[in-house]
């Protein structure tokens, strides 16, 4: 089979269940009738932002709840997301821990709750669905987590933006744009790096997690003189002295936050990423078997680090190992690994190579493979319930908290490597169990997140058919089996044989926690 041939609606249902985040009624049957080309034509050629989902994520109405102090009158209202229309200066100081400035703890978390339900809402409401799956591959690719400092919070609304912008473009852009991001700095250290006392913690990432990959480290080796070299002379692999020359190059990347740098001058309290001189190590550097000129111009070492690490062909293969299997599945296959790389070579440098990359991985016949897959993370699960059920979805506070009960608290992950891809985390007795409790809590509106209209439009039928439609909009034609389980199991309990409106949601909360959904 091939990705030319004839799409079924079960194939059409798998492929929006792993390229975006499941169908909404009808999506399955028009992406079987165009086929997989023209669907990839229409996602790659849709724009970052999209003015009716922004709409929508400006309508919400947040509540905040707290008192100043002791005595103090308590706030309690809702309000809009109102961080997310800031820069990166206004919201900076709502990270910053400083004598004088008293700022209520509910007031700091406005950044990341808000970014969290705007991205939520993103994932369920986007007709770049694609895109959005970027998006999310590329927030576990280069992650930072809240958790790890107030001001890496207050960062997040920027971090998120500049991945947003470049999810489809130019790696090269995009890892530049993630070595200046602040929140990265300051999660990963280099925001202090200094000439003579270089911090290794972001340029051991940045090789290791963000680029060449932990199969292209020889610890073994002293300097790259003792690795393979590739056909024109470049090391086939690095080792401990190019993540030091790394930091060395990366010196003086910094974020304005009112340091003083000079004896005489100060950086201003922007939060914003900011180039010091007078902290870069200026010295010769020998980097990935590249000599790095002494005394180069501005931010000249670090660029060339950032060069050398986008061309190298380790990254394509890490990268495109990486993105085959959360586009399609365990194991990633060979032939669509090598079909990427190819892409992601004769695209070096272009504004489109992630996005020829993508379609060089989704055009071949492992996307239509029913044999391939992956458990749905929490997130994933949670979006394409609220797609499937045609829910009029409003994210809200107590979902981000079932969500992390379920294992994933969306920029929460404190390691640097990044939300997992494998089922472990998501399948341990408790995850499982509030997992139920999301899925069944999204299908019944427990926490006002929005009741699909569908249930209204079931009500009165026969029990046998609410469950064969219930199971067909949440999973196309594989969705029989669960609606004959479920029919079963609700008859066998006395239930009532015509089941009333919030009977119908409970029957969608079985379905959507039947085996069968919870993979992609």
């Amino acid at each position: 089979m091939t990705a030319a041939a004839p799409i079924d609606l079960a194939t059409a249902h798998r492929i929006l269940a792993r390229a975006a985040y499941g169908a909404r009624p009808g999506e399955a049957e028009a992406l079987a009738r165009t086929g997989l080309a023209a669907w990839l034509d229409h996602q790659l050629s849709l724009p970052a932002e999209e003015p009716a989902v922004e709409a929508r994520i400006g309508e919400l109405l947040i509540p905040i709840r707290y008192a100043a102090g002791p005595g103090e009158q308590t706030l309690d209202e809702r309000r809009p997301p109102l961080t997310l229309r800031q820069s990166q200066a206004e919201r900076w100081r709502l990270g910053e821990f400083r004598p004088g400035l008293r700022i209520a703890p509910a007031e700091r978390e406005r950044p990341r709750l808000e970014l969290t339900l705007a991205t939520l809402l993103r994932r369920t409401a986007a007709e770049a669905q694609l895109r959005e799956r970027l998006a999310e591959f590329w927030h576990d690719h280069f992650n930072v987590a809240f958790q790890a400092d107030g001001r890496v919070a207050a960062s997040l609304p920027d971090h998120d933006r500049r991945i947003r912008d470049h999810a489809l473009g130019s790696f090269r852009a995009l890892l530049e744009v993630m070595a200046t991001s602040p929140a990265m700095l300051l999660y990963l250290n280099n925001q202090s790096s200094r000439a003579g006392a270089p911090n290794e913690n972001y340029a051991r990432e940045l090789l290791e997690l963000h680029s060449l990959g932990r199969a292209a480290y020889r610890g073994s080796a002293r300097t790259a003189r003792d690795v393979p070299r590739l056909p024109d002379g470049r090391p086939a692999f690095y080792v401990d002295a190019d993540v030091w020359e790394a930091a060395r190059a990366l010196t003086g990347w910094s974020v304005a936050g009112g340091q003083a740098f000079d004896g005489a001058r100060a950086l201003p309290r922007t939060g914003e990423f900011a180039y010091v001189a007078q902290w870069h190590d200026p010295y010769q550097k020998h980097f990935l078997g590249q000599d790095l000129d002494p005394f180069a111009p501005a931010m000249a070492h670090g660029r060339a680090v950032l060069d050398a690490l986008a061309s190298h062909p380790a990254t394509a293969r890490f990268l495109c190992t990486k993105l085959a299997r959360f586009l399609l599945g365990d194991p990633p296959p060979a032939a669509a690994i090598a079909r990427a790389e190819a892409a992601w070579t004769r695209s070096l440098g272009r504004d489109d190579q992630i996005a020829q990359t993508v379609r060089a991985l989704l055009s071949g016949p492992e996307i239509l493979d029913p044999a391939l897959g992956r458990i749905r993370r929490p997130v994933d699960a949670m979006a394409a319930a609220v797609r499937g059920l045609d829910i009029p979805f409003t994210p809200t506070l107590p979902l981000i908290g079932q969500l992390a009960a379920a294992g994933q608290l969306p920029f929460g992950w404190a390691p640097p490597d990044g939300q997992p891809l494998d089922a472990a985390p998501y399948l341990g007795a408790t995850a499982l169990r509030a997992r139920w409790q999301l899925l069944l809590g999204l299908a019944r509106n427990s926490n006002g997140t929005g009741l699909s209209p569908r249930y209204a439009e079931l009500a009165k039928a026969p029990a046998e058919a609410v469950a064969h439609r219930l199971a067909a909009l949440s999973l196309g034609p594989a969705g029989g089996p669960v609606a004959e389980t479920v029919a079963g199991v609700w008859t066998a309990a006395g239930r009532n044989p015509r089941p009333a409106p919030n009977e119908v949601a409970e029957l969608a909360g079985w379905v959507l926690n039947a085996p069968a959904f919870q993979t992609a």
